[in-house]
């Protein structure tokens, strides 16, 4: 028993011990006659062979089943008969197409038989001393039909590339034409900033009218001696006028034997007048003086400055005028009041000589589109979260709420949007509350968007105003 174990019998295949395979074999090795159609199956062919360690004696020889035909390798459409490669080098990179290709557009450089001046017989290459960054564009767009304008590329170095090889800006694909669009505009300011100092370089001052605009001028630009003098003088005359206008505000008591208590410019009216007439002088002297110095007399007048330094003047001899005026007729109360808020604009005469307030002034001029964008957006979003707003306190059923009306909601989504919250008007209901919760997230969105944009048009502008700052490596951190 355990030798049987041991070694047990090997199993005989033969035709005896198995009748069936017998027959199998039998049936495969026959011939079939010519006039008999072979009754072979190929698939039972195929699974002796695979699975029977004696399908090599079966004498067959590995063909494909003629039941199943392999696929035929796709086949490559040729070119045209005649096309031939062309090879561009292009500052050292090589770029191919085919002629065919660049045959699509022949009013180009490529496409025309003007490229053939680059060509170098002992390399077979075409050699342009070109940017191969925007080539790879001008070279894609004779294959797909569309030219695309990378925003990492110089504005001025597109247009070269474009210049050179025959296209024109207005080839550019829908999908990038507005950013193109975009920097050529803020291209074109740029040119304009900077070519400003150019041709208001100042000459030598010969006339009296040159020397008197030279020294109104200002204390670094012109470099009259007089000039610095002039500066100062100014900006005391602007700090005083200020300062004694705030100061007007300021309760100084009551007049002996009685309880009323007044403010200064009620009090002291003589001291202050006088002040003012000092100050207003001082102011007049300067405009009529640059009034007749300027060298463009109606670019002065229009300009914005020129209108704050006759704001600054005009409400005091209307006043004047006023005044003998109301003795006769009386009232004038009211406008009395509005002329001394005209005199706050003289606050914006500090903007002359400050550097930094005009690098401002030209920010919010150059960003007039995106503040546009940011001011109709929070409209949309004060009449839409008021309205939520209404709604929500009024199908919750709130007992007391401070939201009667779509319009009494414009404060409440307003300084919400802000981050401000004075707390005057809150929501009572959850669901008001959850309202203005999404209002505040969203203003605070809303505010962010454009600050970006603002941030660097400032830095871009206080570059240009600062070339020493521009070149050195803290203006990457600016940019």
């Amino acid at each position: 028993m355990a030798d049987a174990l041991a070694s047990p019998r090997p199993i005989s295949l033969t035709r005896e011990n198995n009748p069936r395979r017998a027959f199998l074999l039998a049936k495969l090795s026959s011939k079939p006659s010519p006039d008999e159609p072979e009754q072979r199956s190929p698939s039972l062919s195929a699974f002796l062979r695979k699975f029977s360690k004696f399908g090599s004696d079966l004498g067959e020889k590995t063909q494909p089943s003629p039941q199943r035909s392999i696929a035929p390798p796709p086949r490559i459409k040729p070119r045209l008969l005649g096309d031939v490669r062309l090879v561009f080098n292009v500052s050292g990179r090589r770029f191919e197409t085919w002629k065919s290709t660049l045959d699509k557009l022949p009013d180009t450089f490529l496409g025309s038989t003007e490229k053939e001046a680059y060509f170098d017989d002992d390399t077979k290459e075409y050699h342009f001393n070109r940017d191969p960054e925007i080539f790879r564009y001008i070279l894609n767009y004779y294959r797909t039909g569309q030219l695309h304008y990378p925003k990492c590329e110089c504005i001025d170095a597109y247009d070269a590339e474009l210049k050179f090889f025959g296209l024109s800006e207005f080839s550019i694909s829908e999908c990038c034409y507005e950013d193109y669009s975009e920097h050529k505009k803020q291209r074109h300011e740029q040119l304009q900033e900077l070519l400003l100092p150019v041709l208001n370089v100042p000459t030598k001052a010969t006339t009296l009218r040159q020397k008197m605009w030279s020294i109104l001028d200002g204390s670094n630009e012109s470099g009259h001696p007089l000039a610095p003098l002039c500066y100062y003088t100014t900006g005391f005359f602007i700090a005083v006028s200020v300062l004694a206008n705030i100061a007007e505000t300021i309760q100084c008591g009551a007049l002996p034997g009685t309880t009323k208590i007044l403010h200064c410019a009620d009090r002291y009216p003589k001291v202050f007048f006088t002040i003012d007439t000092v100050c207003v002088v001082m102011f007049t002297v300067e405009y009529v003086t640059r009034l007749y110095s300027t060298p463009d007399r109606v670019r002065f007048v229009r300009s914005p400055m020129g209108l704050v330094d006759l704001v600054a003047i005009l409400p005091y001899y209307i006043g004047l005028f006023l005044m003998s005026s109301k003795t006769e007729h009386g009232g004038f109360d009211s406008l009395f009041v509005t002329l001394r808020i005209l005199r706050v604009f003289r606050v914006f005469k500090i903007s002359r000589p400050s550097q930094g307030l005009r690098i401002l002034a030209q920010t919010i001029k150059s960003c007039v589109d995106e503040l546009g964008f940011l001011l109709l957006s929070f409209m949309l979003a004060v009449v839409m979260f008021s309205t939520f707003m209404f709604y929500a306190e009024k199908l919750m059923k709130a007992p007391v709420t401070d939201f009667k009306s779509i319009p009494e909601g414009f404060w409440f989504i307003l300084v919400t949007m802000t981050t401000l919250g004075y707390g005057d008007m809150l929501p009572v209901t959850w669901l008001g509350k959850v309202m203005a919760g999404i209002c505040s997230l969203s203003g605070v969105i809303l505010i962010t968007l454009p600050v970006t944009v603002i941030v660097s048009n400032f830095n871009r502008l206080y570059c240009q105003n600062n070339p020493d700052i521009a070149k050195s490596p803290e203006a990457t951190l600016l940019g």
